[in-house]
């Protein structure tokens, strides 16, 4: 059984892709298969943080050119991985019918993996929505900074009015320490509990790091089976977090349903 796991944001810029790529190498060098769908459609950049030009993405499936076992790229590090295309037109523009088509193309697979990581686009776009609404699990990236806070209770306020989502993990972003982050946390969680009827779960925290800054200028991930560190230990933490996260019943379509 595949646990699907969606990571979005409210706005842009708090490191979401940075999370959702490097929770997935934690998880799949913990022997755990995972693969990791850039669902950010046309914008995608999963592949930059991973070091990789995949040579074939989710434009290659939709467009009938491969089937979607044959757009997997096996990374260096047992992850697996669909790239969602850069700036192509035709993704960034997708209906509901196109992503259900792919949400329900997942059944289809050769090999199911134990989790699959969704990283949506930032915001409450229709395909963040829809890609949120088909997954288990809501993770939830947001900073300290009030912007981050407002849009990721927009994003929430969204998604729970429209698709009834009433389950999110919360990871604190680029906190300065750990006592910081549950700060912020119990902040976010008192204002946005007070309008809504939701549940909110701290995941965990990623503190501010110039070794995860320079992973990104160098296009290579900050996991690897090699390395242990400080900042690494951010990401293992939150893995053994995610099976604490409550599932959320939306009946909606969704990945991997039969």
């Amino acid at each position: 059984m595949t646990t699907t796991i969606a990571i979005a944001s409210g706005k842009g810029g708090v490191g979401k892709t940075t999370i959702a790529v490097n929770l997935s190498l934690s998880l799949a060098l913990q022997n755990k298969e995972t693969l990791l769908l850039d669902a950010d459609l046309g914008m995608a950049n999963s592949h930059i943080l991973l070091g990789i030009n995949p040579k074939t993405s989710l434009e290659d499936f939709m467009s009938g050119n491969s089937s979607l076992d044959n757009v997997i790229t096996n990374t260096k590090d047992k992850l697996k991985f669909i790239s969602g295309g850069s700036a192509i037109n035709n993704l960034l523009n997708l209906g509901d019918l196109e992503r259900h088509k792919i949400i329900q193309s997942f059944n289809n697979i050769k090999k199911r993996p134990e989790y699959m990581i969704i990283d949506v686009g930032a915001g409450a776009e229709a395909s963040s929505m829809s890609f949120m609404a088909s997954s288990d699990k809501v993770i939830i990236v947001l900073t300290g900074e009030p912007t981050s806070f407002i849009d990721a209770y927009s994003l929430i306020k969204a998604a729970f009015l429209d698709y009834k989502i009433n389950n999110y993990g919360i990871i604190i972003n680029m906190a300065l320490n750990e006592m910081q982050a549950k700060l912020n946390f119990n902040k976010f969680q008192s204002i946005t509990q007070k309008f809504l009827d939701i549940n909110l779960k701290f995941l965990g925290h990623v503190c501010n790091s110039q070794r995860i800054r320079n992973s990104i200028i160098s296009r290579s991930p900050l996991i690897t089976k090699n390395t242990k560190n400080t900042d690494t230990q951010y990401f293992y933490n939150i893995s053994n977090q995610l099976s604490t996260l409550d599932i959320n019943k939306t009946g909606t379509i969704r990945f991997f349903d039969n």
